[in-house]
């Protein structure tokens, strides 16, 4: 049991010291003692080992240090460790990209696919044979796979709970099934969610804001059918650098409180939403219906950055100035709210990029001591992929 804790302890502050360096690119052994309340002997033998396993690279002398005595040595995660897979998949399509661990896309690919629960599992493992052909062309390796899909997900166990979309009713254990044929760590999150961890892991500036990520479709509503035609939206909400499922993994499921029983996500019944998104006067009434729901969530949670992504970055119309004109009829107090609206330059890569963020931000992670202990991320994680390459 002492030994077990021993080693606990050890990969947790393996992972600390890596997830300091990454948010902290070029910073030194002594400054990450200070940071992380570590001796610094126990960072120097942690260092020794990630640096020869070339997860940590050095960067030569650290050039903003000041005062005499020995330059400090500047440290960077290695960006040629490997590169990530993110995946979307929708009812009826699918995109993906292979970036580096820090963000850069090196190859996409999309295309049209009825995807449902009898062929969601194959349609994944085509998807991921494909991507692994490009990798190997190119001399590259596949550190691990992030995926993005509809619906309320157990992101710590990769089962899909439910799915409208994806005619799924019942749980689908879907990592498991990926698992037996895929040797890569698969890790499976609500595609709204993905475009928060995209933000997180590629842009460091919003972990210092609560934001809110909102993911917009105009696709049909129900496999093959016309009839439930409209905006599809979802919403992501990181608090303190972590995304928020909820209890229930239900947070971010979004349905205006003017819906009724006889519409959908708006108060707009389903036979108007047809013309979206060429009707621009009943898009501007749609966009309208969501900013004034956005905008009490904003404020009550005291989000201070919204990012549109999905086809909401395509047609932001006058999204952005009913947002802002929103927030601030629904604000009560005379302070400075320092609110930023953006719309994703991903377009519609913005999920599966999130995708891509959430494999680098489980990489980069610290494993819990004990909420969540059975999820593989961090050092832990690392090691894995490690002997999967040295195998």
């Amino acid at each position: 049991l002492i030994m077990a804790d021993s080693n606990r302890l050890h990969s947790i502050n393996t992972s600390r010291i890596l997830r300091a360096i990454w948010l902290n690119p070029g910073v030194s052994r002594i400054k990450v003692a200070e940071m992380l309340d570590l001796d610094p002997s126990t960072v120097t033998k942690i260092m020794q080992v990630i640096l020869d396993r070339k997860h940590v690279v050095t960067v030569g002398k650290n050039t903003e240090q000041s005062g005499v005595g020995r330059r400090q040595i500047s440290l960077r995660v290695n960006g040629d460790i490997g590169v990530v897979l993110g995946l979307e998949v929708q009812d009826s399509r699918y995109v993906a990209v292979v970036t580096t661990i820090a963000g850069a896309t090196l190859h996409t690919f999309d295309g049209q696919f009825a995807a449902n629960r009898e062929n969601l599992a194959p349609h994944l493992l085509g998807l991921i044979a494909r991507a692994r052909e490009f990798t190997r062309r190119e001399g590259l390796f596949l550190l691990g796979i992030g995926v993005g899909l509809p619906g309320i997900i157990d992101p710590y166990t990769g089962v899909i709970l439910r799915s409208n979309s994806l005619e799924i009713h019942e749980p689908l254990r879907l990592r498991d099934e990926l698992e037996r044929e895929c040797e890569e760590r698969i890790f499976i999150e609500n595609d709204a969610n993905c475009c928060c961890w995209g933000e997180l892991a590629f842009k460091p500036e919003n972990r210092t804001r609560n934001f809110l990520a909102v993911l917009g479709e105009f696709r049909d509503l129900s496999q093959g059918s016309n009839e439930y035609h409209g905006l599809a939206v979802g919403l992501g909400l990181a608090v303190r650098e972590r995304v928020l499922h909820g209890d229930h993994f239900t947070a971010g499921e979004f349905r205006s409180v003017l819906a009724t029983k006889e519409t959908g996500q708006f108060k707009v019944p389903w036979k108007d939403l047809k013309s979206l998104p060429e009707n621009t006067e009943m898009l501007r009434e749609v966009y309208r219906e969501l900013a004034d729901n956005l905008a009490f969530l904003v404020n009550c949670v005291d989000f201070t950055k919204i990012v549109f992504t999905g086809d909401l970055a395509a047609r932001p119309e006058n999204l952005k100035d009913l947002m802002a004109s929103a927030i601030e009829e629904n604000w009560t107090y005379n302070l400075d709210r320092n609110f930023i609206i953006e719309f994703s330059e991903h377009g519609d890569r913005a999920v599966s990029i999130g995708a891509a963020g959430l494999f680098v931000d489980k990489l980069f992670s610290v494993p819990d001591m004990a909420d969540r202990f059975e999820e593989l991320v961090g050092y832990d994680l690392y090691e894995r992929i490690l002997a999967r390459k040295e195998s």
